[in-house]
This record gives structure tokens, sequence and C-alpha cells, in this order.
């Protein structure tokens, strides 16, 4: 059964995820790490941007009703200094009462973000800020990896910055 929901669990999940839950500027740090094994000098690109929700879906998977199996659809835009720069999919599935795994991707002017976590979250609570681990990418991200801190999460956006060493 799907259902479209307008829950405040619902629309701050939607927001957190929504770099899920992302704003501000986009800019390498131009600071470099230690070498890599390979000898190559890693750096890591801090990118922050804005979210807006463009869609919820809520699917009661298994027997009717919240429970393990149920799946969280999210779409959003992504904005830097207000200006669209890309959009984010996800999908968060409920592995236990109060704890769902999501994975998601942000579709960026420069390539794709792929992303995941485990939140646990108290029944009927939204989420707070917490971190994602960067799993790969696509384009300029194609060697990507690192982490993204989700942060100011409401109903109506969220803010995210990736933390990408490459």
């Amino acid at each position: 059964m799907v259902s479209h929901s307008n829950s405040k669990w619902a629309m701050a999940a939607a927001t957190a995820l929504s770099l899920a839950t992302l704003a501000g500027s986009a800019s390498a740090s131009g600071k470099a790490h230690t070498l890599d094994r390979h000898g190559y000098v890693k750096r890591t690109e801090v990118i922050r941007l804005t979210s807006t929700g463009t869609g919820t879906t809520m699917v009661d998977n298994g027997a009717p009703g919240r429970g393990i199996g149920d799946q969280i659809i999210i779409t959003a835009d992504l904005f830097r200094r207000g200006i669209g720069y890309g959009t984010e999919g996800a999908v968060c599935t409920r592995v236990s009462a109060d704890t769902t795994h999501c994975t998601g991707t942000f579709s960026l002017r420069r390539g794709q973000v792929t992303w995941q976590h485990l939140q646990t979250t108290p029944v009927g609570s939204p989420p707070s800020d917490f971190d994602l681990a960067v799993t790969g990418g696509t384009g300029a991200y194609a060697t990507a990896r690192g982490y993204g801190h989700v942060e100011a999460i409401s109903q109506s956006g969220g803010a995210l910055t990736l933390y990408l060493v490459r």
C-alpha cells in the first residue's frame, strides 16, 4: 500500500536526508592531506548546499501499519547560494521499530555523489543532526569518499555539508 504523508516525521526525514537533507558555497579547501599509499596528495573539497523537499511517499510493506520493511521515498531540489544546483533521491527502509537504513544520490552539476546511513530516532520524533557516509560517485566525484553532515533540519528544508576526499 502506498500513501502520501505530510506527517512531521516524514517531512523531517525528507528534509534531513535531502541534504536530503545542503547550502552555501562549494569550494576546494586547497589544504593537502597526507599522501595516500600510492604517493598521491589527497585533498578535501567542501560543498555546502540547502535542500527543499519535492516529494515524500510512504510505502507500507508487510503487516498494515508502521513496521519493519516500510519505506520512505524522498526527492528534493538542491541549491547553492539560492540557485538550483542539483537534485536528490533517497529511500529509507525501516529495519527496527526506531531505526531506518537510508541510501541516496545527489545529482550535482559535475556528477553524482552516493551516500548511506543508519539512523535511530525515537518513534514519532524527527531525525536530528547526523552524519552520512559518502559511498561513491560519478563524473568529477568518481574517486570521492568522505562524509556529509546534515543540520538545520526543518519541515521545509535542510542544510548539508559534504566533505569529499579526492
